[in-house]
């Protein structure tokens, strides 16, 4: 995880998950397959997605927990199958600022590795939120991946 001075707080999560990249791109374009692992949120998760999968497309997804509910959207940027996916994200717990992640995947046999980095975050206080978030959120895929999703 970095910082970056001039453009925002950056958060980098890195992950080794055991399915191809195909598999795992699937999982972050498809709607009916987000709802089963996107979740900031340890425990159940409760998600409700759509997305419109082109540059420019958007996205929205809404995540609730017990406690909380959390409602982001965004574009598409860029789409580069099944190697990366860079997109826009932004909601109250961004400030309404326009934040950008990027998810690359690369094979590694029958695993593939996956890097997030989420760019311009505003705070610190959002940058310590979102880095949570997004172990969680991937504590979640990985989860989703060992039982067949």
């Amino acid at each position: 995880m970095d910082r970056g001075e001039t453009a925002g707080a950056i958060v980098r999560v890195r992950r080794r998950v055991k399915a191809g990249a195909e598999e795992i791109f699937d999982l972050w374009t498809k709607p009916d397959l987000m709802v089963r692992w996107m979740s900031p949120f340890p425990g159940a998760v409760d998600c409700q997605a759509t997305c419109d999968l082109r540059p420019g497309g958007a996205f929205s997804l809404v995540m609730s927990s017990a406690e909380s509910r959390r409602e982001v959207s965004g574009a598409y940027v860029q789409i580069d199958r099944p190697r990366k996916l860079v997109f826009t994200w932004i909601g109250p717990l961004t400030n309404h600022v326009n934040t950008l992640v990027t998810v690359e995947l690369n094979s590694q046999g029958e695993e593939t590795d996956l890097v997030l980095t989420h760019e311009r975050l505003p705070t610190s206080a959002i940058f310590e939120g979102h880095t949570k978030g997004w172990g969680n959120i991937l504590d979640h895929l990985a989860e989703a991946v060992s039982k067949g999703f």
